[in-house]
């Protein structure tokens, strides 16, 4: 028990938890008028006496942040030879407890904390600051499912080993990397691979290993095997297995995995809206799957390395604030190509092949319309009556025989990126609600980094609500990113609004 009152300051109430270097005690700033939390730093195995310059390097790395899926470091003192943390206070459980009490937890949901989470590490990432033991134990989940990461006590300094001499683990061994039981470096891949075992946690309600007594053997584990397939985890199987990737290289960055799991949990939470058409392009889905190019892998292997990748566009909505390194949406090679819903959902129902579109409308319910019946072929002339009009011709969106000319698709697309980053107000109406539900946080956050955006090249047809664009982003950084998207529009009250994105490819050019 520490004395009543840290620093003269900080009234000690009770603990409230534990973290990987020390116990957390509620306490209440006597000074502001608010409860805090207070985190008494301790030792590492080999240290006799807590190491104050690790303190600090905690310190400075939670408070740089200042991000809202991180908990943010307000003071450190020490108080009788023993240093503490002064901490922002979240009354929550952590995602350990929620699945130890509850379960396994939905997909959408599990998607919807770890887009948060993976926000929270990318900031740090961006500023070189490995966490090193992400776990369901240091996520706090709050009213709302707000979730952050906290306890940055062994987060990455140069020099810094992942065994001591005397073959104790620092960390957790359940969520530690291949790379890592293998005794190489932790980069950023590693983070990335323990919010995966994280994420595997949350929806299976187990950890992809077993636990094992011993921790030596658990990493041989790590190392040696192949983490099996999650079976509860529905859409979320993708991002998953793409953040537990063995090869740390062709791992997704951290801010792939935001940017993955962002959208995933708004697809999931905003089921598409009624009239709204799907386009999914069967070309991008090529018979024979092939491994991510040369420039892909160099990208991701920057991620090792603990610095930050190329800064991503990701999407009109801004879906990829900030995000760095190689598309999510690239081909990821024959361990697990990206499932695109809507080309699953247009070919189940559809039954098209060959080249084109296949156009899926979604019915007022929230489910596919049915799919018009079948024409017979030409040259067999049938009596039966012409089938009644389907939702496609629904007034909200013209029909075939009506439909605007591409010439005005792609003068609204070039419109919309003429408007930004520098008008966002009048950027963000033009996106359709389904885009919005993502939040105008995430697409300002996006925009303020972006300090021009030019427009390449835009290809329409008409008769289908389907564009693609190829942009050249500068972001304030000094970075340049081509990519080339395709843009799904709608009609809502005679004029376009932006309804789905898809990003094809994304290379940087400087």
């Amino acid at each position: 028990m520490p004395t009543d009152l840290i620093a003269g300051r900080y009234r000690v109430e009770h603990p409230v938890g534990r973290g990987g270097m020390g116990t957390v005690w509620l306490c209440h700033d006597t000074m502001l008028g608010r409860d805090v939390a207070a985190k008494q730093v301790g030792t590492l195995p080999g240290e006799s006496v807590p190491d104050s310059a690790r303190a600090f390097r905690e310190a400075r790395s939670s408070a740089a942040l200042n991000h809202r899926n991180v908990v943010s470091v307000f003071d450190i003192v020490e108080e009788a030879g023993r240093i503490w943390l002064v901490m922002e206070y979240v009354p929550s459980r952590t995602l350990g407890e929620m699945v130890a009490a509850d379960g396994a937890l939905p997909p959408h949901r599990v998607a919807a904390i770890g887009a948060q989470i993976a926000d929270g590490l990318a900031a740090a990432h961006a500023l070189g600051t490995i966490h090193r033991d992400v776990k369901p134990g240091n996520i706090l989940v709050s009213e709302g499912d707000l979730a952050k990461i906290g306890d940055f006590g062994i987060a990455r300094n140069a020099g810094d080993a992942q065994l001591t001499s005397a073959g104790l683990v620092t960390g957790t061994p359940a969520y530690m990397a291949p790379e890592l039981a293998r005794g190489d470096d932790a980069g950023a891949a590693a983070d990335v691979w323990a919010l995966g075992a994280t994420l595997y946690t949350a929806v299976e309600g187990t950890t992809p290993y077993p636990e094992q007594r011993n921790p030596i053997a658990m990493l041989q584990t790590i190392a040696s095997q192949l983490p099996p397939r999650p079976r509860r985890a529905a859409d979320l199987t993708g991002p998953i297995t793409r953040m537990m990737d063995q090869d740390p290289a062709a791992r997704w960055t951290m801010e792939d995995a935001a940017h993955a799991l962002r959208r995933l949990a708004r697809d999931m939470a905003a089921p598409l809206e009624p009239g709204t058409t799907v386009v999914a392009p069967t070309r991008t889905a090529p018979a024979t799957p092939t491994a991510p190019g040369p420039a892909a892998a160099s990208s991701a292997a920057s991620t090792t390395s603990g610095t930050s990748g190329p800064a991503r566009p990701g999407s009109p909505a801004g879906a990829a604030a900030g995000s760095a390194g190689p598309s999510p949406d690239r081909d990821p090679g024959p361990r697990d190509r990206r499932r695109l819903v809507p080309v699953l959902l247009a070919l189940g129902l559809l039954g098209l092949a060959g080249t084109g579109y296949a156009l899926v409308t979604v019915d007022e319910d929230g489910s596919p319309a049915a799919a018009p019946e079948k024409s017979p072929p030409a040259s067999a002339p049938s009596s039966a009556p012409s089938p009644s009009p389907s939702r496609s011709s629904a007034p909200d969106r013209p029909p075939r025989s009506q439909v605007d000319p591409a010439s005005a698709k792609e003068r609204f697309v070039r419109s919309y990126f003429a408007t930004v980053p520098g008008d966002t107000d009048t950027g963000w109406s033009k996106l359709a609600p389904r885009m919005q539900a993502v939040g105008r946080g995430p697409y300002e956050d996006f925009w303020s980094g972006v300090s021009a955006v030019r427009t390449d090249r835009v290809a329409a047809e008409s008769g289908s609500p389907a564009v693609e664009v190829s942009l050249t982003y500068t972001f304030d950084n000094g970075r340049v990113v081509a990519e080339d998207q395709l843009i799904t529009l709608q009609r809502s009250g005679g004029e376009y609004l932006i309804a789905d994105d898809q990003v094809l490819s994304s290379r940087t050019v400087s």
